[in-house]
């Protein structure tokens, strides 16, 4: 593995790293989040005696600094940082990978970059469109499945003044005016949501604020700030241009039990791909279980190698 780092760019320092074999295909990975970071089994999820695997910290996450700012950060700002990632190795084009999240910039990095994208190894499907963002956080979706753990939630919301209808702007102006110690309450608070929503597998569990690190704060943070801003991407944007990308080989695996980002999101985008692969992870959630785990390395692997022949 060789790290590296970006030029300073409005502010901002990106770290990358670059995994494997650097005369194989290159893929990209884009991290999870927002406000996540890299990690090594991103770039494991590939045999590295074949690919070159470039993994990235997007603005303010991981050890991109500064931590947690929020100037000059916009998705657009990301997939910036991505083609000046390329431009500095020197690829001319690549494959294009991630989950959730990192779905998510996957397909607007396809869809403002079809000449740079080779294929699409994509997962746990996020569209970033108000219906998505409704059913995970707003009533009636994912709350009515774990009604138990969003009573909680509700309690959180009420200790601190928040709104389910302004939940975001509510919470980050939480976070900016508070000491330390209530940050990590809010965090702590945050992350119970959504952290319970990853896998029906493992039982209810909650964080304990002291064990939170100003990393995580800032994690939170950055994730509030862009679910506040709608992801900087208009409502339906992937699906609405999915015709620039619709020729583009694809590959997707989601998980059956995704209670996170439900599979309806996930079939209606392969749905319009002419050229897509479609595999169920079939005991999953929006965390892939250990089969499930198997199921898109196998994908993955065998996607790669009917397109790089």
């Amino acid at each position: 593995m060789q790290k590296h780092q970006l030029s300073e760019q409005d502010g901002h320092i990106v770290s990358y790293s670059v995994h494997g074999n650097p005369e194989g295909p290159t893929i990209i990975s884009f991290h999870g989040g927002p406000g996540s970071k890299s990690k090594p089994y991103h770039a494991k999820r590939y045999d590295l005696e074949k690919y070159q695997v470039v993994l990235f910290d997007q603005r303010g996450c991981g050890e991109s600094t500064p931590l947690s700012e929020l100037e000059h950060n916009t998705t657009d700002d990301l997939l910036n940082d991505a083609e000046r990632i390329r431009e500095a190795l020197g690829v001319e084009s690549w494959f294009v990978s991630g989950g959730s999240w990192g779905s998510t910039l996957s397909l607007l990095y396809a869809i403002k970059h079809p000449e740079r994208t080779k294929g699409l190894l994509i997962s746990a499907i996020f569209l970033a469109d108000r219906d998505s963002v409704d059913w995970s956080f707003g009533k009636g979706g994912a709350s009515v499945i774990m009604p138990d753990v969003w009573e909680r939630r509700m309690s959180f919301f009420e200790k601190f003044g928040i709104k389910v209808e302004t939940q975001n702007e509510d919470i980050l102006k939480a976070l900016n005016n508070a000491d330390l110690e209530t940050q990590k309450e809010i965090t702590a608070g945050v992350f119970d949501w959504e952290g319970n929503l990853f896998t029906p597998q493992n039982p209810i569990s909650y964080n304990n604020p002291e064990d939170l690190t100003a990393k995580e704060i800032a994690s939170a943070k950055l994730f509030i700030y862009y679910e506040k801003n709608n992801e900087f991407i208009a409502n339906n944007f992937i699906l609405d241009n999915i015709e620039k990308v619709a020729d583009i080989p694809t590959v997707i695996v989601h998980g059956r039990y995704d209670i996170l980002c439900p599979m309806n999101k996930a079939k209606a985008l392969a749905d319009k791909l002419t050229n897509c692969k479609f595999y169920i992870a079939t005991s999953s959630g929006h965390k892939m279980t250990p089969e499930g785990e198997t199921i898109q390395y196998m994908a993955y692997d065998r996607f790669l190698f009917d397109n790089c022949k």
